[in-house]
């Protein structure tokens, strides 16, 4: 494992624009884009300033597929930022404009218990028996905010409003639903928030890094309490995320999703769509003291990472402006992985439920553009339980 390097901040911004363009602020640094959000209707760039001429080193492995995925629906008119699974059978997904969607088979068939469309922008959501809880933002205000049902989508109460100048991204709980936190992607004023709550209190909002910049949209919060996330900066919170330790991320350019399955496994990734086409992923086996260079380049960003256990796990990705992307498939911690399926979308969520049978079925869901509309897609495949 390598030492994270240390020292000075490198300086971030994001602005609002469309161009998904590089910047140079001069010849030594280049303005490297992951993204725009949202991706249906008016965005922002993520993005920030890094020195030009990075390592670039081909590692995009050429394995055979480890897994059968099977394509189980296309939802019209839905741009899914995350999915959840209350069991084998019912889900939920949230996107753009205020919709969520219910599956009751298993994701074969999708349909819209809610549908605010536009101001509204649901982009995480969390499943916990009859409890549904949506964040997002409201975008004429930047209103970060919670929707929650309690019976199963049926019907849904006012907006909790976490923040009049921060967009919430996703929502985690660690014990049922009584400690939760929620992080935003982007914002106004306050691009960099937390809000987290103990023992279904009231929320508190803080600032995990005092200097401002993104994270990405998957963050761990582990049942002991522990979080960790990473976007310009990586940042770990042993208390639900009342407070904060940030430090510099695995990549030299910046990472994005992050997961741990314990306090001491966890990966991290990222990926660019300016001014190249590309992703990464880092692992570390003692909770981000240190962390491997990259152990996987892809062709797209990475966006979600699913592991079942320290060995068996997923990285998944794409863009949606080129229509790439795909799954990477790992047995052994993420050292060597292989591509599982490819996909002309950005594969950008994951969740999973225990069958019982010593099988485990995961499900992904992707963001498609056809040049006129938007969609999203369901994958699935089923696997036996790691021990």
């Amino acid at each position: 494992m390598k030492k994270t390097p240390h020292g000075g901040r490198m300086f971030a911004v994001s602005f609002a624009s469309l161009a998904l363009v590089s910047i140079s602020a001069h010849a030594a640094t280049t303005r490297y884009v992951s993204g725009r959000a949202p991706i249906n209707g008016p965005s922002k760039e993520i993005g920030a300033l890094r020195p030009a001429g990075l390592d670039r080193t081909p590692l995009t492995p050429k394995g055979r597929p480890a897994n059968s995925w099977s394509h189980l629906a296309n939802l019209p008119g839905a741009t899914v930022h995350d999915m959840a699974f209350a069991s084998p059978t019912v889900g939920y997904a949230a996107a753009e404009l205020g919709q969520i969607r219910q599956t009751s088979d298993g994701g074969k068939t999708w349909t819209r218990v809610l549908n605010r469309g536009f101001p509204y922008y649901y982009y995480g959501i969390a499943v916990h028996g009859q409890k549904i809880t949506a964040s997002g933002f409201d975008d004429s205000n930047s209103e970060a905010i919670l929707t929650e049902s309690t019976d199963g989508g049926k019907t849904w109460g006012s907006d909790v409003v976490l923040s009049t100048n921060a967009w919430a991204g996703r929502v985690r709980y660690a014990k049922g639903v009584k400690d939760g936190l929620a992080m935003s992607g982007q914002g106004l004023a306050t691009p960099n928030a937390a809000w987290w709550r103990a023992k279904q209190g009231d929320w508190t909002q803080d600032t995990p890094d005092a200097d401002g910049g993104w994270f990405g949209y998957q963050f761990t919060l582990l049942k002991d309490k522990t979080a960790y996330a990473s976007g310009i900066q990586y940042c770990t919170s042993a208390d639900i995320g009342a407070s904060w330790n940030c430090g510099p991320t695995a990549d030299s350019v910046f990472d994005g999703p992050t997961e741990f399955v314990s306090d001491k496994a966890g990966w991290t990734g990222g990926g660019e769509i300016s001014p190249n086409v590309e992703g990464w992923l880092h692992r570390t086996t003692d909770g981000g003291a240190t962390w491997s260079d990259r152990v996987l380049n892809t062709d797209w960003p990475i966006r979600q990472i699913e592991f079942l256990s320290k060995k068996v796990g997923w990285a998944a990705g794409g863009n949606i402006y080129s229509n790439i992307g795909g799954i990477y498939y790992s047995a052994d911690g993420g050292k060597t992985w292989a591509q599982d399926l490819a996909t002309e979308d950005e594969v950008g969520a994951c969740d999973t439920q225990n069958l019982g049978n010593g099988k485990t079925q995961i499900w992904c869901i992707g963001e498609a553009f056809n040049g006129s509309s938007f969609s999203s897609n369901v994958y699935s495949t089923t696997v036996k339980t790691p021990e």
